[in-house]
Parts: structure tokens; sequence; C-alpha cells
């Protein structure tokens, strides 16, 4: 019984870092930071003040995906132009 439940947990945690993690990253930002506005914001006493502060953290680190890559940092223009360059 104590390992289903335990199994359950680990499932549970893998589908939501997997749903966190291919989120866009503009809808994944939204929804911590409405998270942690709905917690009381970073002012709320206790645990809510510490969980909203998590999320507003979370909101701006990076998770690892196309919003992070350098290669993104370029411009429409930039990257049609080095694609030239290439050929």
């Amino acid at each position: 019984m104590l390992e289903s439940m335990f199994v359950g947990l680990i499932v549970v945690a893998a589908t939501g870092y997997a749903a966190w993690a291919l989120t866009p990253a503009g809808s994944r930002n939204r929804c911590a930071l409405r998270l942690a506005h709905g917690l009381g914001g970073t002012d709320a006493p206790g645990l809510r003040g510490r969980a909203a502060t998590w999320l507003q953290k979370l909101a701006k680190a990076p998770a690892g995906g196309c919003s992070d890559c350098p290669a993104n940092t370029l411009t429409p223009a930039e990257r049609a132009q080095q694609n030239k360059q290439r050929e």
C-alpha cells in the first residue's frame, strides 16, 4: 500500500514537471505569477509568502528550451542573413 502511494507521488511529480517544462515560457510565467498573486504575493505572511516568492523565482528561471537557446536572440532578419551566409 505504501509503495503504491510512493509510486503514485513520483508519477504525479514527473507529470507536473513534464507539463511545466513543455509549456511555452510565456504561458508558464503567466501561470506562476497568477498563482503567486493568488497566494497574496510576496508580502503574505508565513508559508503563503514563501510559496509566492518561490513561484516568482520559478517563473523567471529558465527551464531548458528554445527560449533559453542563444540562437533565439537573433531577429528573423538576422537569422535569414545568417542562413544566407552559410549557403
